[in-house]
């Protein structure tokens, strides 16, 4: 767990290292790096031979993010976060690893959307479940001011959680998504 989570996060540095380089064919302004921080929920939706039901759980999320323009009115945004969500005294930590596209529609507002990464961290918790996920989040972004910014996000699992060697279920068709969604508030350098 140590050795992916390590491995994610260099990749990450290491992704914001490189487009940081200064190319001025391919970015129209300087890359931009921040925090960001708000209110999270996760949501588990299992469907059972095409029935389905859901289960959210709240929680928050911190992390960091580099934003990097690729043309006027788009930008490429990887973020960093970890999500901590908490239900009857009993707590679990989610890697959250987003790789948007921002679409600028004008100078204070923009549309966000692209694949998402998670990575359920505490091994108890993911008993019968898959630990890494695939999704794909949209959402919008509002710039307060050129520094202050609040954004909001739903990101659709798309891969099926659920550890193929689950006895009990071997019958039925069964399939397990989590689902996120997040506003928060963050902060450019």
């Amino acid at each position: 767990m140590k050795k992916i989570f390590l491995s994610i996060a260099v990749a990450f540095i290491a992704f914001i290292n490189v487009n940081a380089q200064d190319d001025s064919s391919m970015a129209t302004s300087e890359p931009k790096f921040g925090i960001k921080a708000g209110y999270s929920s996760t949501i588990l939706s299992v469907s059972v031979d095409g029935t389905s039901a859901s289960e959210d759980v709240s929680g928050f999320y911190i992390g960091a993010f580099g934003e990097f323009s690729l043309s006027e009115k788009i930008n490429l945004q990887p973020e960093l976060h970890f999500g901590n969500y908490s239900q009857d005294g009993e707590s679990t930590g989610v890697l959250l690893v987003p790789v948007l596209f921002k679409y600028k529609a004008n100078e204070k507002f923009g549309l966000l959307a692209g694949p998402q990464l998670d990575y359920l961290l505490n091994e108890e918790d993911s008993e019968g479940l898959k630990r890494l996920g695939l999704g794909i989040a949209l959402g919008m972004s509002y710039d307060i001011d050129e520094n202050v910014f609040i954004d909001a996000r739903y990101a659709f699992g798309l891969s099926d959680r659920l550890d193929g060697d689950l006895e009990d279920f071997e019958d039925f068709n069964v399939k397990a998504k989590f689902n996120y969604f997040q506003i928060g508030l963050g902060y450019r350098f």
